[in-house]
Formats: structure tokens, sequence, C-alpha cells
């Protein structure tokens, strides 16, 4: 329908030009307030929930099994790239806030983790080459997102052959409260949602998995693993993940 539409008609135009700015202001605003938050953000993770330390065994925690090279897109505090850094030969962790970034950036350095670094990046535009890396991780990124398929169609295309993609996200919830005082743009997807996107996207689902809140959580959280089709013809040299 959208295809359809006569781009020279002038209120099309200027809808367009409106849905542009509400985005732009979307994302400054939550540019800021990541920029306001960034030191206090692991403790602002503990308000939502994490998956109850007894359920983390059967969680598909390791999309990383068969790969070296793993892209990491999600609020920056290098705590990702911290938990697979024992799996990969090389880890990048993607966010747009550099106050977020100079957190990671301290994390790693602490932890000793020479092998996995982060920088600045557009989940939408990545800046990566197509089909360079062995696994994505989007990581509690989607709900501050306007166009969450977009953030998926663009994590899957740098991935390689027989590449996985992991994403971690709410599950369906009520908390109004986390649009306006945690810059949340979605409450929450649910499971048949992320998995007709990463469809859309080329990739196939292999599992989908819903965590119940924990003690201190108010939130459930859902994992979804997909996996690129295409046939692996060689092994690289180097595996790397993102």
């Amino acid at each position: 329908m959208i295809a359809r539409l006569d781009t020279d008609d002038p209120a099309i135009t200027r809808d367009r030009e409106r849905l542009a700015a509400v985005r732009a202001t979307r994302a400054a605003a939550a540019q800021n307030y990541f920029r306001r938050h960034a030191a206090e953000w692991d403790r602002i993770r503990k308000l939502h929930v994490a998956i109850p330390p007894s359920k983390r065994r059967s969680a598909p925690r390791s999309p990383t099994s068969r790969s070296g090279r793993c892209s990491i897109s999600a609020p920056a505090t290098g705590r990702m790239l911290e938990l697979f850094a024992g799996e990969v030969e090389r880890g990048l962790g993607l966010d747009l806030s550099l106050d977020m970034l100079s957190l990671a950036r301290a994390r790693l350095d602490r932890a000793g983790l020479k092998h996995c670094s982060v920088r600045q990046g557009d989940i939408y535009d990545l800046a990566l080459p197509r089909d360079s890396f062995d696994v994505v991780i989007i990581h509690q990124v989607l709900h501050f997102l306007d166009d969450s398929a977009r953030a998926i169609r663009e994590a899957a295309r740098v991935l390689r052959p027989g590449g996985r993609l992991l994403v971690v996200d709410f599950a369906p919830h009520d908390l109004e409260f986390l649009r306006e005082e945690h810059a949340h743009r979605r409450l929450g997807f649910a499971a048949e949602t992320v998995a007709q996107w990463l469809e859309a996207a080329g990739l196939d689902v292999l599992r989908q998995q819903t965590f119940p809140p924990g003690p201190e959580g108010k939130i459930a959280v859902s994992l979804w693993l997909a996996r690129d089709p295409r046939i692996v013809l060689a092994q690289p040299a180097a595996r790397e993940v993102a």
C-alpha cells in the first residue's frame, strides 16, 4: 500500500516530514535517557527482570558454541560481552550512546578482555560488511525502538551462512510508567511477533522461550534463537561474534 502512494502529494510529503520529526525526537529522548542514567544502568536493570539463576542453564545461552566472531547490540555496559567472552575469539559491542560505551570500555579493561571491544554504532545501520559475524545478539534493545523489524533485518544482513541471531527482550506487560520514566517505546513483545520478524528477515526460528519474573522482577523475559539457513561452504579461519 505504501508503494502505491503518490510521493508528490503535498499531504503525504508533510506526513513523512512529521513522521521523521517524531522519530528524531524519540531518538533524542532515548539518548538523553541513557546519558542521564548510564552510570547507574546495572542498578536500573534490577527494576526490570533478570532470568532467574535457576533457569539460566535451560536458556539458549550459547549461540556462540560454533562461532568465534560475535556482535552484541545492547545498552553497552559490557555485561553481555563479559558473559560470552569465554566462548568467542573476538567480540564487538555496539551502542549509540557514548556514555554507555565509556562504561563498557572500563568494564572490559577491568576484566582484562583484550579480545572484546566496543564502538559507537546505529542498530539500523551497523556499518559492518554483509556476512561478517557468526553470531549477533540483540539484548534488551527492541523495546526502545520505533522499527524493531528493521533492526532485525539489519542484524540478519551481517550474519554469515549458518550464523545465529539471539534476541532477548521483554514479554508483553502493562507497566506504563516505563514509557515516560525509562524511554520504552514498546511494552514487551508477543512471541509470534518477533518470530515473524525473524522469518521475514530470512532466518529460521530454532527456539523461543519465555521466563517468568524472578522474586525481584516484575516482567517476564523472552528469548528467540534463529539461524541463517544458508549452507556453510567453508569454515572461516577466525570466527567472531557481535
